[in-house]
């Protein structure tokens, strides 16, 4: 790794495992009627909803059952496809049991390694402990990642984009903002907090979301597929700062 870029810290869904594929596989199991060519729409609406209310299941606001409930409900109501209120209340089990297959896309196995001879590696990623941990559990990640440079945002009271969990992981990692990059996929959370730390930022835009008028291009680098996320990785001169 070069001299200034030292540390390379990930997001987890939708960064280091394509989270479109247990939620798809959910939907098909529970829903076969819904269009199979929206279901990527779907899925970009279900995450921008988890992402919103996400914050309510945190204060209190909503319980976690309720948030998972409303953003599959709402993501669907998008699409006028209203299922009944049981079939809804079914959809977590579904998508909790596909999770459990998740694997890492062979471009991550193969920068992990290439990056775990180059520097210091971390995780932060939102969300409830055991959860986050059985994701982690499931993909191996600890294999390259040392447990204690994984945050998650339950386990510390911080979520992103807050940039104290950024300047966490630099105390955990002994690196200074300027030498650090982070990789993730939300623009509000993972662009916006970590650029607002002082990180480089590589926005891993693979389900190609349109920016909104009010998000700036402040990123380092776009990039949009696992095949260039992984060129990117292993190439020392891209990650200059």
């Amino acid at each position: 790794m070069s001299p200034l870029i030292q540390g390379v810290v990930f997001d987890l869904d939708d960064t280091l495992y394509e989270q479109q594929a247990p939620f798809t596989a959910a939907i098909t199991t529970l829903f076969p009627s819904f269009p199979q060519e929206k279901l990527k729409e779907l899925f970009i609406s279900f995450r921008y909803y988890s992402d919103l209310h996400y914050t309510k299941s945190i204060t209190g606001e909503w319980s976690l059952a309720k948030m998972r409930y409303e953003r599959i409900r709402l993501a669907l109501a998008d699409f006028d496809f209203l299922p009944a209120v049981s079939e809804l209340n079914t959809f977590q089990t579904a998508y909790d049991h596909a999770l459990q297959s998740i694997t890492l896309p062979a471009e991550i196995v193969t920068s992990l390694k290439f990056l775990k001879q180059k520097g210091k590696l971390g995780i932060i990623t939102n969300g409830p402990v055991n959860r986050q941990t059985d994701k982690i559990n499931a993909l191996g990640l600890t294999d390259w990642i040392e447990q204690e440079n994984i945050i998650i945002s339950d386990g510390v009271q911080i979520q992103k984009p807050d940039p104290a969990i950024f300047h966490l992981m630099e105390n955990k990692l002994n690196l200074t903002a300027d030498s650090l990059l982070y990789v993730g996929d939300s623009f509000d959370n993972d662009v916006q907090g970590a650029k607002a730390a002082g990180w480089s930022v590589w926005w891993f835009n693979h389900q190609k979301r349109a920016r909104s008028t009010a998000q700036t291009a402040i990123y380092d680098e776009e990039i949009t597929s696992f095949e260039d996320l992984g060129k990117a990785l292993t190439n020392e001169k891209s990650l200059q700062r």
